[in-house]
């Protein structure tokens, strides 16, 4: 059983804004940061593809203007990539489930009390599928949490953690030199 964590409007918005901003170290960044949603987390890219059209077409513009007219080739190279990865998480051939409130037929969250729509209490649903209950309050959890949205209990222990900057906090990769967000050193040249 899969469950879905979709992209938060935060996120949603952080891409497009990524996507067109002036800055090419934004945009490179930017684009990444949508490959590695589309490895890692595919079901969000169909999440949106269901309840969200319009900006999961914005995206998709956004990358095919960066393909033909923007100036630097490192950047229309990611863009393409990028639009390649995405096509296979929107052609991913696997089950998901979305918890649909029992009132109003729309997709909720587990981490909600209540249904954002209708304002039903999601811990009175009985969903379709079987979903956990945390040991400690009894609500409903999402297999992937690590703690409880409600009570904060831990659930699992964590898994590998990813590497972040020592100054700002934000995740990194391995070989980067300089953290791109806050421009922290973080090794030397080989």
């Amino acid at each position: 059983m899969v469950y879905i964590i979709p992209l938060s409007e935060e996120e949603k918005m952080s891409i497009i804004a990524g996507l067109r901003s002036s800055v090419p170290g934004t945009r490179l960044i930017t684009l990444r940061k949508l490959q590695e949603i589309c490895e890692n987390r595919p079901e969000a890219i169909l999440y949106m593809d269901a309840y969200d059209k319009n900006t999961l077409n914005e995206i998709i513009t956004l990358l095919n203007h960066i393909i033909e007219y923007d100036p630097d080739e490192v950047i229309r190279r990611e863009a393409m990539i990028t639009l390649e990865k995405l096509k296979k998480a929107l052609g991913a051939k696997f089950t998901t489930y979305v918890p649909i409130c029992n009132n109003c037929k729309n997709p909720v969250d587990l981490g909600w009390e209540y249904c954002a729509n209708c304002g039903a209490e999601i811990d009175k649903m009985v969903f379709e599928e079987e979903v956990r209950r945390c040991k400690n309050c009894n609500k409903y959890i999402f297999d992937t949490w690590l703690y409880c949205t409600h009570c904060g209990v831990k659930l699992k222990e964590e898994v590998e953690e990813e590497l972040r900057c020592p100054n700002c906090k934000r995740p990194i990769q391995p070989d980067w030199l300089v953290c791109p967000y806050c421009g922290h050193r973080l090794k030397r040249k080989p």
